[in-house]
């Protein structure tokens, strides 16, 4: 990031680190310091550290209050050709995690049970099962067809 100013760099950088999932690439031999990264942010951070054999070590760094997720722990030994899914499947499920914290927080499955009870009551069509049953074996258009005659 090229910058012509210190204030310049300051503008650039001031959302970096501004979210409560960082993942992040070490190939550093030591393990990685929460505070590189200056912020009040990070509740979580999932750092990976390439291994030999296209194998990656996972550290998982979360603050006490934050609920277990997964799929990937603190520990786990990761082959390259999952890494990715394993790494975005753990990210989403931490934010998850985090957001279950919120006082009143819904979880996506209870908002939409209650989008769909909305849309249910609003759009709901008393009948027996035997008129729908009918409407079913027999759609609209056999209801309106006009009466035979005989020839």
């Amino acid at each position: 990031m090229p910058s012509d100013s210190d204030d310049s760099l300051t503008k650039k950088l001031r959302h970096l680190g501004n979210d409560e999932v960082h993942i992040v690439w070490s190939e550093h031999t030591r393990d990685y310091r929460r505070g590189i990264i200056p912020t009040e942010f990070g509740d979580v951070l999932i750092v990976i550290y390439p291994m030999k054999n296209y194998m990656f070590s996972i550290q998982i760094m979360k603050k006490p209050e934050v609920p277990f997720f997964g799929p990937l722990f603190d520990g786990a030994i990761v082959n390259g050709k999952i890494l990715p899914i394993m790494v975005r499947a753990t990210a989403i499920n931490a934010s998850r995690a985090l957001k279950s914290l919120i006082p009143l927080y819904q979880n996506f499955y209870e908002e939409r049970a209650r989008y769909l009870q909305t849309i249910i009551q609003h759009h709901l069509d008393p009948s027996t099962f035997e008129d729908y049953a009918s409407q079913v074996f027999c759609p609209a258009s056999c209801h309106h067809l006009p009466p035979e005659t005989d020839h």
